[in-house]
């Protein structure tokens, strides 16, 4: 018997009511994004929209995910060579399926990816996998931009740039940067959110924690319901631009004296929780190297 063919017979029905729970759930959760007043109307309507498809590859690759554990690993002993080296290939099978679903998904799924990636109690082979999609990010249209930028400076582009550079000089998951000239000729780096973000966000949100609490049912020994909760808290944080500017002004305090770092000026006036403006700064990426250190008599 193949594996699909396995897979269908371990959907029982206490799978499929929890797939049910999920459809209902991301539907309720919808109705409440309408109300939300932090995005556009268009947002509010096209972000329910794009959650049903991407709820549903969440939920498909998880249930895959679950029953790939419970048939590969039965029937082998705990403990057991054999056991762990089947456990490794399911690690591997399983972040490939997650690392797809993360780039198909996008936004806060490459988060999300990158998150896990980052953490050092989850199994090498999550860490390995999901590593690529440190670098992995599709710029926004500027057409999309253009309108956060004017929805949130309350002002035509024109009326406040010299210049603007419709290409991004750097994309990452949530957000763009652009590089621009003020109207006194300073050059400056505008960080723009993409748009109908926290709409998506909660979506996506209640959808990864419920497919969290989901395994936790199903495998008593699943011990990373946290990781739902501090992704919630570190990406709220990082949709608050504000919050970002104060703290790279407390970073600036902080090394005031250090004549080898420099901290861009924060333009107070053209900056707002989805748009940050700063003093542009050429520099060089700098590279995190994770070294093994080891050691012989």
């Amino acid at each position: 018997m193949t594996f699909k063919q396995n897979f269908k017979l371990l959907l029982t029905k206490k799978i499929k009511i929890l797939l049910l729970t999920a459809t209902t759930g991301t539907a309720a959760l919808t109705l409440y994004t309408t109300t939300t007043a932090t995005d556009s109307f268009t947002n509010k309507i096209t972000s329910p929209i794009h959650a049903v498809p991407r709820s549903s590859r969440a939920i498909s690759t998880i249930a895959l995910t679950i029953a790939d554990y419970k048939l590969s690993l039965r029937n082998l002993p705990v403990n057991s060579d054999s056991y762990y080296q089947k456990l490794s290939e399911v690690h591997l099978r399983s972040a490939k399926r997650i690392l797809k679903l993360c780039e198909e998904n996008k936004g806060f799924y490459v988060k999300a990816g990158q998150f896990v990636a980052s953490l050092k109690q989850v199994p090498q082979e999550y860490s390995l996998v999901l590593s690529s999609l440190q670098d992995q990010a599709v710029p926004c249209s500027f057409k999309d931009i253009k309108q956060v930028l004017q929805s949130n400076l309350g002002r035509d582009l024109k009326n406040i740039f010299l210049s603007f550079d419709e290409q991004p000089v750097a994309a990452a998951s949530i957000a763009q940067v652009h590089h621009a000239i003020l109207k006194d000729h300073q050059e400056v780096a505008v960080k723009v959110q993409y748009p109908g973000l926290e709409s998506q966000m909660k979506i996506d949100i209640t959808t990864m924690s419920f497919l969290s609490k989901s395994v936790a049912w199903l495998f008593p020994d699943y011990r990373f319901n946290w990781l739902v909760t501090e992704f919630r808290e570190v990406i709220s944080s990082e949709l608050d631009f504000i919050q970002e500017a104060r703290n790279s002004e407390k970073t600036g305090k902080n090394f005031k004296n250090n004549k080898f770092v420099r901290i861009p000026h924060v333009f107070w006036e053209l900056t707002t929780r989805q748009v940050l403006t700063m003093q542009f700064c050429w520099g060089h990426k700098v590279w995190i190297l994770n070294l093994l250190h080891l050691s012989c008599d």
